[in-house]
């Protein structure tokens, strides 16, 4: 191709028609043998997957792998870096495959545009921000600031932080983000995900419109703008021919867990070329309660015309018998793409169902185990008991505890550091101890138009040594009410026993807990699990006294980073997807407990639990123990026979063998 250039060549003007060179990235020639480092169903993914392309990745089969050496791929093809789109979930995920894709390449990538989601939104909106009214220097704030500035649009509605009758700004907050993500009214997401709520629609509302004509009045962005102001962009005809026809070819992991807003963002995208490949597995969408649609990927031949499915079903992590286990699992589902799962390792334990007389024994089982395991060389860091939901934890914490077992809570904090187990045990504290004035100032400050400001002033009042009464009388009116309430519960706790004290709580703490966290149904079964706990003890006295020992010991046993690489895992299934350890404990597998009671009696519902009960297996390589208690204690029905989870019913007797405990 010729092209005209200027030359000054003693003052006066030439022409001279130059032929245009193009230079192409470098890449060793034959630097990469495909055929010797893919098995045959990952090279197939990597070598044709153009066009719209599903790769239904089964768990430890190698995605990670597929998508670095589909993106090595391509680059030895001659797709220039920047016409190629990665998008994951983390932006550590990129960074590896980023730098896995460099070192067999052995060349840099700079210009190709990898990284979450938001990042990539971030980079667009900082070219088109001035297509939605936004200057290009626009500031993103986090969470925190989110839900601060939510705090003042609730005050300038009328919702004042101080009222305990309307949601706090964390509730709001996961409102507005679930709205945005799933692009749904508020409303929806209050009436599906938020019933006791319903009376406060419109002011939610009304402070949800309020928030977004904030940010966008002060040139700021939260995560979720990234989002949902990248895909309006898009909205633009001429915008989305633009970048549409910049990526030839788009890459995203973890399809599964994409949600409506990312959906119609990559359909956006793709809408030119039509080179996607998807990597997820349909077997692992769990996360349906952060807005994630498992329809985007069980219709995706349907969105995407022509497009081609690839199964990864090898799997390197887990021995034979334990993904014999998980592919009877998952065959119970109807809406799935059917996979079989198999090993290259061969033989191993059969994953043992232990049936356990109540959560005490199962506590027991569950440490004692531990400590075989170790004591036969598997290192704790290489456990982990998973539990369904996390009140599950806490006779296991215990027991833990006295036997000196460190251990770390994986992406959560431990039992008794929740925010409302202290709320709970600060009440027993001052019941013990009138004088505790930091538990004094938090269980005060929780009723209604007190906050941590007047207890800080009512404790003030009691040190020169006034009674309720007069305290009563001095505080303003909005305090009064407030404070009559605490000294009720703070009365009731006399003369009662442990059980009996957290009992006389609730009635005031569940409006609370209602109204403050955006799971409270979680929040109360712990709060139970600790009542049941506490029916142990004769006196609060005593509770207190053996819950501060144990929390004195786990501070002596974790704090050392040395023991911290040493340490058995504890964890939700939820927190412990795409994580891997050789031997895992799976409690609580009993009915009520697992599926999740608001599960039942919907299919969509008891089809993601079950697919939660696979994860929890996909996480063993070699050992798996599935634990029931039979017996529990409610405080409504007293002790009650406890039947084994439906998916255990579900399941034939090849794919476990049955443990019986003797004392």
């Amino acid at each position: 191709m010729l092209r005209n250039g200027i030359f000054w060549v003693n003052g006066i003007v030439r022409r001279k028609y130059m032929k245009e060179y193009k230079l192409t990235p470098f890449y060793s020639p034959a630097s990469i043998n495909y055929k010797e480092n893919l098995n045959e169903q990952q090279l197939k993914a990597v070598e044709y997957g153009d066009g719209p392309c599903l790769v239904l990745a089964g768990a430890g089969s190698g995605k990670t792998r597929v998508l670095i050496y589909r993106l090595a791929y391509l680059l030895e093809k001659g797709i220039p870096p920047q016409n190629i789109l990665l998008a994951t979930f983390t932006n550590k995920a990129a960074q590896e495959m980023l730098s896995r894709a460099e070192s067999l390449l052995k060349s840099t990538l700079s210009g190709l545009w990898a990284g979450t989601f938001h990042h990539i939104g971030n980079m667009t909106l900082r070219r088109e921000a001035a297509l939605l009214g936004y200057a290009d220097n626009f500031t993103i704030i986090d969470k925190e600031d989110s839900k601060d500035l939510i705090a003042d649009c609730s005050e300038e509605s009328g919702f004042t932080d101080q009222d305990k009758l309307f949601p706090k700004k964390d509730v709001i907050a996961n409102i507005a983000s679930l709205s945005l993500n799933s692009l749904k009214r508020p409303a929806d997401i209050i009436r599906h995900s938020y019933p006791h709520l319903e009376q406060f629609i419109l002011s939610i509302e009304t402070v949800c419109n309020l928030y977004q004509e904030k940010k966008r009045k002060d040139n700021i962005m939260d995560f979720d703008d990234l989002l949902a102001n990248w895909l309006r962009i898009l909205q633009n005809e001429e915008v989305c021919r633009k970048y549409a026809d910049q990526f030839q070819y788009i890459l995203v992991d973890e399809y599964q867990d994409t949600n409506r807003l990312q959906f119609e963002i990559l359909k956006k995208l793709t809408s030119v070329h039509k080179n996607i490949l998807a990597v997820g597995d349909d077997a692992q969408s769990i996360y349906s309660f952060r807005g994630a649609e498992i329809k985007n990927i069980l219709n995706f031949p349907k969105t995407f015309e022509k497009a081609k499915i690839f199964k990864l079903e090898i799997n390197y992590r887990s021995t034979s018998p334990i993904l014999h286990l998980a592919n009877k699992i998952i065959q119970q589902n109807v809406n799935q793409f059917k996979k079989t799962l198999s090993s290259i390792k061969g033989p191993g334990q059969t994953p043992a169902l232990v049936q356990t007389k109540d959560i005490y024994q199962q506590a027991h089982f569950i440490t004692q185990k531990v400590l075989e395991l170790s004591r036969e060389g598997i290192p704790l860091k290489e456990m982990a008991v998973l539990v369904r939901s996390h009140f599950q934890s806490l006779e296991i914490e215990v027991e833990l505890l006295k036997r000196n077992i460190p251990y770390i809570v994986r992406g959560g904090v431990k039992f008794f550091e929740q925010a409302h187990i202290k709320d709970i045990m600060a009440y027993l504290k001052i019941a013990v101890n009138p004088r505790d004035e930091i538990s004094f100032k938090r269980a005060a400050g929780l009723h209604k138009n007190i906050g941590r400001s007047y207890a800080y002033k009512i404790w003030g009042k009691i040190n020169e040594q006034q009674n309720a009464r007069q305290i009563e009388e001095e505080l303003p009116k909005r305090q009064r009410e407030g404070f009559k309430e605490f000294i009720h519960v703070y009365e009731t706790l006399k003369d009662k026993n442990a059980e009996t004290a957290i009992r006389s709580i609730l009635p005031f703490y569940k409006d609370y807990c209602f109204l403050n966290f955006d799971n409270p149904d979680e929040r109360m079964l712990d709060i139970e699990e600790l009542a049941k706990m506490a029916a142990s003890y004769p006196t609060i006295k005593r509770f207190i006294a053996e819950m501060n020992s144990y929390e004195e010991f786990k501070s002596e046993t974790l704090v050392a980073p040395a023991q911290k690489d040493e340490a058995l895992v504890l964890s939700t299934i939820h927190q412990s997807k795409g994580l891997e350890w050789d031997s895992v404990f799976i409690v609580g597998l009993s009915e009520h407990e697992f599926p999740h009671p608001k599960s039942v009696g919907s299919n969509k519902g008891i089809e993601e639990e079950r697919r939660l009960f696979y994860v929890a297996v996909t996480r063993a390589k070699s050992r798996v123990y599935m634990v029931y208690p039979q017996s529990k204690y409610t405080f409504k029905n007293g002790l009650i026979l406890s039947k084994p989870s439906m998916f255990i019913e579900e399941l034939d007797e090849s794919g476990y063998e049955s443990w019986h405990l003797e004392k």
